[in-house]
């Protein structure tokens, strides 16, 4: 079941764009300070002994600083599309665990959470595999002991004598048994 498991494909990037987003503009405006940080203590200490010691090199200086701001920009670009691809590999995660709560919240316990391999979270994934699968045990336990509980009230209606209040007593442990026999139906265990 494993192999089925994992070997869907996300189609969509972004699978959830407000945490997505909010992540890659973390990432991109962190690294935007710390390199406008950096560039401007490099250039100013550079500008400063470059023309100290040749005054001349202040047009050489110039066109250095736009290649500069030119590479900065498709460094800038590299990182977005690094946070994307890091923020992809949380958010799809997130998204399937959202869509397997809303499945196993109208009662379907069979339902696993598959995530892809390599995607974050997959400790996550076991022990919310684990816990589905001991929530569908107890469901069938508890089925099982409605059952085994309906059969011994049905038994005992049974042995009840001919009477109208047996009658009445016969058709309130029937209701009940019926009750027994619903009580874990709106699961798929």
């Amino acid at each position: 079941m494993t192999e089925t498991m994992q070997k869907f494909q996300r189609r969509k990037v972004l699978v959830k764009h407000w945490l997505q987003f909010r992540y890659m503009s973390l990432v991109f405006f962190s690294v935007l300070l710390l390199c406008a940080i950096v560039w401007m203590d490099a250039y100013y200490t550079m500008l400063r002994m470059a023309l100290a010691s040749n005054p001349g090199l202040g047009p050489l200086l110039f066109q250095f600083n736009k290649i500069l701001i030119a590479k900065m920009f498709i460094y800038l670009a590299m990182i977005l599309l690094i946070s994307l691809y890091i923020s992809h590999r949380f958010a799809g995660p997130i998204y399937r665990f959202e869509k397997s709560a809303d499945i196993v919240a109208s009662g379907d316990l069979t339902h696993r959470v598959a995530l892809r391999t390599g995607d974050e979270l997959k400790e996550l994934q076991d022990k919310f595999n684990a816990m589905l699968a001991a929530l569908q045990a107890l469901v069938l336990k508890d089925r099982s002991l409605a059952r085994h509980l309906s059969e011994r009230l049905a038994s005992a209606a049974q042995r009840l004598p001919t009477t109208p209040e047996a009658d009445a007593a016969r058709a309130e442990i029937t209701s009940l048994s019926q009750d027994l026999d619903r009580l874990t139906e709106s699961f798929k265990a």
